[in-house]
């Protein structure tokens, strides 16, 4: 039986160690990726380089997401809770998200992503 949640989980450890070529295995090449912006509504992203792009911004000193819970959902998607801790400019950010994920061979090609708190997100990283 194939993990679905295995390239969900692959991206998360990817993108908490700050490590593109992690994130980059997990992704397919035509990724098309909803992310949450600062109004609570999401962008849609194109492409595995343009979301990579999207989230290069996304460094801390002090980093990190988990995954918190893994779900099981119809038979090509994965969805997992993660949560988000980081430091940076003498400030903190401890906040929530939900990725939902479609796989095809082994890679993710299709990717939304939810916030808790999308606009405390947005201030901390801006």
């Amino acid at each position: 039986m194939q993990d679905e949640a295995a390239p969900l989980r692959a991206l998360i450890e990817g993108f908490s160690a700050q490590d593109q070529a992690s994130m980059r295995a997990a992704l397919a090449e035509d990724l098309v990726a909803y992310v949450t912006n600062a109004e609570g509504g999401v962008d849609r992203v194109d492409g595995r380089e343009a979301y990579l792009r999207r989230l290069a911004n996304l460094k801390a000193p002090t980093f990190s997401v988990a995954v918190t819970q893994s779900v099981a959902v119809p038979p090509d998607q994965a969805m997992v809770m993660v949560e988000i801790r980081a430091e940076r400019k003498g400030r903190s950010l401890h906040n929530f998200a939900a990725f939902l994920a479609r796989v095809r061979e082994q890679r993710i090609c299709e990717l939304w992503m939810v916030e808790a708190l999308p606009a405390y997100s947005d201030d901390f990283w801006r």
